[in-house]
């Protein structure tokens, strides 16, 4: 019998593995939510040695559309910058146990339709299931959530790697690339407030508004009084509150798009000086209930989102009730008074939610960085320094 030369081993051996690769990834899929791209955010400050950005990806999502079932071996971020590996790292196998059994359990109870603007699965998984182990069933998912990330150097690109095996014993691979963007708005927007503020809520990895693609780079601000508090007396009424009546201002030139005035305000919804922090919990979730019930709206409150250049949208909530200035229609410039703050909606205390986002749907569009032009940091000030951090004290400057 003739030998069969080397090479032709060799090539067989090739086409082999080629036909593997090309069998995962048309039945293995990796999906992103949101998809693309991902925002950093840069983390400066007086006297801080190096610039360091943070980065967040919200949903990864792994996919089985064969016939047989898949295990998921392994999940492997890598983050580079052109040719040059930054970081790399695995995804734990606890973590991607506990995240199956998360999201199948999510979905049996309804959680996932209920906090669709939280998950957004309606819009990148629907019609499939979520397998309550790394084992995935045909047309079923298993979601890995706020995969973090901290940054000295600069990326341009995120791959995320998943391998994977049949119930034959074939290793299967497929992966999924995200771009990485550190964004400066061409736009040049003021702060919509004027004074000394406290950002209660950043896009600072410590504050809940990351963990979030609608919010993920928002801001709740409150004023501080010399007291060292946010309100006067014990803070039971809505007037005992310095940030409650302040003037908000338009960020932007733009077009107002949208207008919700159906929000109330009462001090019920304040934590009394009688009530345990438990108590306090308990109502303010069912508070949070009845508003989801009525619809989205409701949740952010009293609202207004102005439509500026280059398709960003700011969005002003929780603003008093009866204060809005404006209509749908109306065209703002910079610096224009456009309502007061307030309590409406799913709020704490007084404050002022504001973000950016890259379009007009309150709960699926995608919260963007923003800066503004007319501000200093207290005490120290860097005028290299972007980005507004948690429990930052700012002052604006006309």
């Amino acid at each position: 019998m003739k030998a069969i030369p080397t090479f032709s081993m060799q090539l067989f051996v090739i086409i082999i593995l080629f036909s593997n690769i090309l069998h995962a990834q048309s039945t293995l899929k990796i999906k992103f939510q949101p998809d693309d791209y991902v925002y950093v955010y840069e983390t400066k400050g007086f006297g801080t040695p190096n610039d360091l950005y943070s980065a967040v990806i919200q949903n990864i999502a792994i996919v089985n559309h064969d016939n047989d079932s898949l295990k998921i071996k392994e999940v492997e971020i890598i983050v580079s910058q052109g040719a040059i590996e930054i970081q790399r790292y695995k995804v734990p196998e606890k973590i991607l146990f506990e995240s199956a059994q998360k999201f199948n359990t999510y979905q049996k109870q309804g959680v996932l339709e209920y906090y669709d603007f939280q998950f957004q699965t309606s819009k990148y998984l629907n019609g499939i299931n979520f397998s309550k182990s790394t084992t995935l069933a045909r047309e079923e998912a298993l979601v890995i959530t706020h995969q973090t990330m901290l940054f000295q150097t600069l990326p341009d690109l995120i791959t995320v790697i998943v391998r994977a095996s049949d119930n034959i014993g074939n290793s299967l691979l497929t992966e999924g690339t995200l771009r990485v963007i550190n964004h400066k708005s061409n736009n040049q927007y003021y702060f919509p407030l004027k004074g000394t503020w406290t950002a209660y809520g950043a896009p600072s990895l410590i504050s809940h508004h990351r963990w979030g693609s609608i919010q993920e780079f928002a801001f709740d601000l409150v004023k501080i009084g010399a007291n060292g508090n946010t309100h006067n007396g014990d803070g039971s009424k809505l007037t005992d509150y310095y940030s409650f009546g302040e003037s908000v201002y338009a960020i932007g030139s733009g077009k107002v798009v949208s207008i919700f005035n159906g929000g109330t305000e009462s001090n019920e919804n304040l934590k009394q000086p009688n009530e345990s922090s438990e108590e306090y919990f308990n109502k303010s979730a069912k508070l949070q209930q009845e508003l989801l019930s009525k619809g989205f709206s409701y949740v952010m409150g009293n609202h207004i989102i102005i439509e500026h250049d280059n398709d960003e949208y700011s969005h002003y909530a929780h603003l008093k009730t009866g204060s809005l200035k404006v209509k749908v229609g109306d065209s703002v410039n910079r610096g224009q008074q456009i309502a007061a703050l307030g309590h409406s909606g799913n709020s704490t205390e007084p404050h002022l939610h504001f973000h950016v986002t890259d379009g007009p749907d309150m709960a699926y569009s995608r919260s963007i960085p923003v800066s503004f032009d007319n501000i200093s940091f207290f005490p120290d000030d860097d005028k290299n320094v972007r980005h507004i951090h948690y429990g930052q004290i700012l002052i604006t400057h006309d």
